[in-house]
């Protein structure tokens, strides 16, 4: 049976080694001077789940048993517990839940000596040991309650935004909202819930802006 890991937000992880941080990936980037059309999106983020991995140096070939599999080189490893000297395997896509194949090196030197199908099944000796580098390896999902504001255009005298929130990549009335702001001179700073703006000019091209402070 798999064991699991809560780390914050509700995430469920397998048990890994050496989890090490969740971060926001903002779009876009704050600071960044960005233009946006009339019915563009302002401002979202992403969630940035990083924790000690590992990637192939090689391709790794199937194996010397008939169920086992090539995997390319460059592709990433989630690290797992092991009595080996290291243990990391194939995650299922956007995930850091181990999958398969799975890799060991019983000694440390640098080179996967065996590969499973999976994280619990038995490994056999690979024809020709894989090296591999330990990197830190990430995941971006999107937060399951998604927020994003567009921008709805500008009158003479004010600019329009739509607030929204998105369940499981569907909209929900309840929590749509218009939003509009008093034009003054520019640039212009304003306040759209938690985000902070710098509007800079708005024209037929749309707003040019940044973002100063996202909470």
């Amino acid at each position: 049976m798999r064991r699991f890991l809560l780390i914050g937000l509700g995430v469920a992880l397998p048990c890994i080694v050496n989890a090490q941080e969740l971060t926001l990936k903002h779009s876009p980037e704050l600071g960044v001077e960005t233009v946006v059309p009339a019915g563009g999106e302002v401002y979202s983020f992403t969630r940035v789940y990083t924790l000690d991995g590992a990637r192939l140096e090689a391709d790794s070939g199937p194996g010397s048993y008939l169920r086992g599999r090539s995997i390319s080189v460059g592709t990433e490893l989630v690290s797992v517990g092991t009595k080996a000297a290291f243990k990391a395997c194939v995650p299922i896509k956007g995930t850091f839940e181990p999958d398969g194949p799975c890799f060991l090196d019983d000694d440390g030197d640098g080179r996967f000596d065996r590969q499973a199908t999976n994280d619990y099944n038995l490994a056999q000796r690979l024809k020709i040991p894989v090296p591999y580098s330990r990197l830190p390896i990430s995941v971006y999902r999107e937060d399951s309650l998604r927020r994003v504001f567009l921008f709805q255009g500008a009158t003479q005298d004010s600019l329009r935004f739509s607030y929204r929130e998105f369940s499981a990549g569907l909209a929900r009335p309840a929590f749509t909202e218009e939003l509009t702001i008093q034009l003054a001179e520019f640039p212009l700073m304003i306040q759209l819930k938690d985000i902070q703006l710098m509007v800079l000019r708005v024209d037929g091209m749309g707003m040019r802006y940044k973002v100063v402070r996202a909470n």
